[in-house]
């Protein structure tokens, strides 16, 4: 039997396409008595903070300051361990700050904050699945299975147009993780996912090899124990099929026990799964995974699970409340292509303006994702068209970039 543990902690959705950090903050000063404070301020206390390398928008030091500055005296929350205060976890392996995470939301009751995809996002991680219930932080008796989180990203749409409905500011029951503000509130990641696309480390700088998240004060374990998960039987060689795709997604569903979680059990009862979408990595060679909707209606899905394409093996799903929007959006490629075509773009680096014509105009025969500041979140994938020697990329909500930019750190 398995053990799951999910905090409430409220989602909101990140005010600019960098604030992610200052979403984060947001989110867990709020769980823990602080109130919903500006995104605006956080971030200018994060980013001023952020001294101990150049070039972040919120640096891990930032975001610990920040976290510790702002934290509300006293025990406002009723919080069972009493007044709560963080630290930098800069560890050497994702077994050991995996498992700092897991220890940090049971002992402390707080949501950990983690630096993913390499150096680019921050997530909020507010409960995990086990095969049992941490004993301490250095236990390494029991396996991880998987991790709930927050994505702060897509950024609220009066970000773009100030004409769009808040937030900012935000409230209790200002929209986010709605349809009408795109945000997804609920996503489960499997530990699969988690290992090789979400906490896969720093690259480069201070930080390089080091493993970051912000979490309780109790020190790091001394030894790494053993990792994963029993998962369904690995499939080699060509793609799965679509219709594969789909039988390993329930499958996959019910091995990680959501059927039996409300959020997740009511849409899978009653929705009625669409046809898979396959996505191909940009950032890694040979590497393609399907979405596999749940469709309440026939634009958008209200539930979306991924599954390898590779091997079928369960990654990650997401659900949404709201009657508008969903999940993820089954766009067309045709709606894509009429989306570009006798349009003129500006391509980067002053390199001027492109005319989209239609018999110039090249599509990928499959839909790309890397986490970029143009998309971090592998529901929001592209359609890749060419046109010359240049790229098009179109998002599957519509909007359209030249470039994807995957420099950037704590966006």
């Amino acid at each position: 039997m398995s053990v799951h543990e999910d905090l409430a902690v409220s989602y909101h959705q990140q005010d600019t396409d960098y604030y992610c950090g200052a979403a984060c903050a947001q989110m867990i000063l709020d769980q823990i008595g602080a109130g919903l404070l500006s995104q605006d301020d956080l971030y200018n206390e994060n980013h001023s903070h952020s001294v101990i390398e150049p070039g972040w928008a919120t640096g891990p030091d930032g975001l610990r300051f920040t976290m510790n500055d702002r934290t509300p005296p006293g025990n406002p929350t009723g919080l069972p361990h009493g007044h709560p205060y963080f630290v930098l976890d800069e560890e050497l392996s994702e077994d050991t700050v995996s498992r700092k995470i897991v220890w940090t939301i049971h002992n402390w009751r707080v949501a950990p904050i983690a630096l993913v995809y390499h150096s680019q996002h921050w997530i909020v991680v507010r409960g995990y699945t086990a095969s049992a219930v941490p004993s301490g932080y250095g236990d390494h008796t029991y396996s991880i299975s998987g991790f709930d989180i927050n994505n702060p990203w897509p950024y609220t749409p009066s970000a773009v147009d100030a004409s769009l409905a808040p937030p900012p500011p935000h409230s209790a029951a200002d929209g986010c993780g709605t349809g009408g503000n795109r945000g997804v509130a609920d996503e489960h990641i499997s530990y699969t996912a988690w290992q090789d696309t979400y906490m896969t480390g720093v690259e480069f700088g201070h930080w390089s090899g080091k493993f970051v998240a912000v979490c309780d004060p109790d020190p790091p374990p001394t030894r790494v124990g053993v990792r994963g998960f029993a998962q369904p039987s690995r499939r080699r060689g060509s793609l799965i099929e679509a219709d594969e795709a789909t039988k390993y997604a329930f499958e996959g569903a019910k091995l990680y026990g959501l059927h039996e979680r409300q959020e997740f059990g009511d849409l899978l009862k009653r929705g009625r799964p669409g046809k898979p979408v396959l996505v191909q990595r940009l950032d890694h060679p040979d590497k393609f995974y399907y979405i596999v909707p749940v469709e309440e209606n026939r634009e958008t899905a209200s539930l979306a699970i991924t599954v390898d394409a590779l091997t079928g093996v369960y990654r990650e799903s997401a659900t949404r409340s709201g009657k508008e929007g969903g999940v993820f959006v089954s766009m067309k490629r045709e709606r894509a292509l009429e989306t570009l075509t006798d349009q003129t773009i500006e391509l980067p680096n002053q390199a001027g303006r492109l005319r989209v014509r239609p018999d110039a105009l090249c599509h990928y025969p499959h839909l790309v994702w890397k986490p970029c500041r143009e998309s971090l979140s592998p529901y929001y994938p592209f359609y890749m068209f060419t046109v010359g020697a240049h790229r098009v990329y179109v998002r599957t909500d519509g909007a359209v970039f030249t470039q994807l930019n995957d420099t950037g750190h704590g966006l």
